[in-house]
């Protein structure tokens, strides 16, 4: 447990429908790296706004360093990969 406070920060992509869950999970963790001490997925979305054959899955990422607080620059460059990561592995787009 860390003495300094975490960056939460909240994901949503357009999947199609055949890429789990758990590959996009696993795909974030591998872009995340060692500062991502927590994720979850929060909400499956279908409807309105969202392809046939898609859906939006979103997830909410914890970063935390145990030695020091995190500048908005190093939360944004984990963003960043993050999204990259689940663009190109998953033929998915963030959803705005």
């Amino acid at each position: 447990m860390s003495r300094y406070p975490s960056s939460d920060i909240d994901l949503a992509f357009v999947v199609p429908d055949e890429v789990a869950a758990g590959d996009v999970l696993a795909t974030l963790h591998g872009a995340a790296g060692d500062l991502l001490v927590a994720s979850d997925l929060f909400d499956v979305y279908r409807g309105t706004g969202v392809p046939e054959g898609s859906r939006s899955l979103a997830y909410r990422l914890r970063f935390c360093a145990l030695d020091r607080t995190l500048t908005d620059a190093e939360v944004g460059e984990r963003r960043a990969a993050c999204i990259a990561a689940v663009e190109k592995a998953h033929r998915s787009a963030l959803r705005a």
